[in-house]
């Protein structure tokens, strides 16, 4: 299997986002990523190779949302 560093990053940014998703005292998320192209993958759902990944993410941001709603 052919793993790049970005592949990484963003599965590293994905587990941490499920794990922060179901702590009952977490009210924001916010990423930090040192690599700008990971950055602009993560959320760009037509790089085949990371769909799995968005589509985790956004799964999980959705989940968030709903669990914390804003005043």
């Amino acid at each position: 299997m052919n793993v790049t560093s970005t592949k990484a990053e963003i599965f590293a940014i994905r587990c941490k986002i499920n794990y922060a998703v179901y702590l009952q005292d977490v009210t924001y998320i916010v990423i930090i990523t040192g690599a700008i192209p990971a950055a602009k993958w993560i959320f760009n759902m037509f790089i085949h190779s990371y769909q799995p990944h968005y589509i985790a993410i956004l799964k999980d941001l959705r989940f968030f949302q709903i669990r914390t709603p804003t005043t």
